[in-house]
């Protein structure tokens, strides 16, 4: 059996699409919830024409992307940052949100649990959305360990801002022998959190 299990989240665990129907990720929750108003929806959508063309441009490399989507991701963060969200407002919004998490997610939650097998959950997203997608659904059990993106929400929106920056920029670095991954995985397991590493 496997010693522990790494996942990415948005369209991995969480549904890409649902009866012919997008579902969002972590980010498009609180970018199409109520709690955003409609000027900054309206950036928000204008920055997602301007730069998403960059991202899936076959004719550029990961290194001539990274600054546009460095810039993009900055942008949008700075944007929601401004809409001051409540940390009491994020549950409300995923339940209004139609985030699914992918056909057979319990046997797989479950399954996990009960061998005491760690997850470890790396994603570029919405570190507090994605956590309350997965609770929602009553599946967030102690083997699971979330490496995201985080708010802040006690503080003002520039540290706030300054904070989120400098968390976990694995967004923003295409790493394709997981080096960074492994790197963080490594430092996780070594904090003394209780996680048991077996065969090492």
């Amino acid at each position: 059996m496997a010693e522990e299990v790494i996942s990415d989240f948005d369209r991995t665990l969480s549904r890409f699409a649902y009866n012919g129907k997008p579902c969002p990720s972590s980010y498009n929750i609180l970018d199409d919830s109520k709690i955003i108003s409609e000027e900054c929806r309206e950036k928000l959508k204008a920055l997602l024409h301007q730069y998403y063309p960059i991202e899936i441009d076959p004719q550029r490399t990961a290194k001539e992307k990274a600054p546009h989507m460095v810039e993009w991701w900055t942008k949008a963060h700075d944007l929601l940052c401004q809409q001051k969200i409540q940390k009491s407002q994020i549950a409300q919004v995923v339940r209004e949100s139609n985030a699914m998490l992918r056909e057979g997610y319990k046997t797989f939650f479950n399954t996990l649990h009960q061998n005491n097998i760690p997850l470890f959950i790396f994603s570029a997203g919405i570190g507090d959305v994605l956590e309350e997608i997965v609770r929602q659904r009553k599946v967030f059990h102690p083997n699971i360990h979330v490496v995201s993106n985080y708010m802040d929400f006690d503080e003002d929106v520039e540290e706030q801002r300054e904070r989120y920056m400098a968390s976990y920029d694995i967004v923003l670095e295409k790493d394709e022998t997981l080096d960074v991954v492994n790197g963080l995985l490594q430092h996780i397991l070594h904090q003394g959190d209780g996680v048991e590493t077996w065969g090492s």
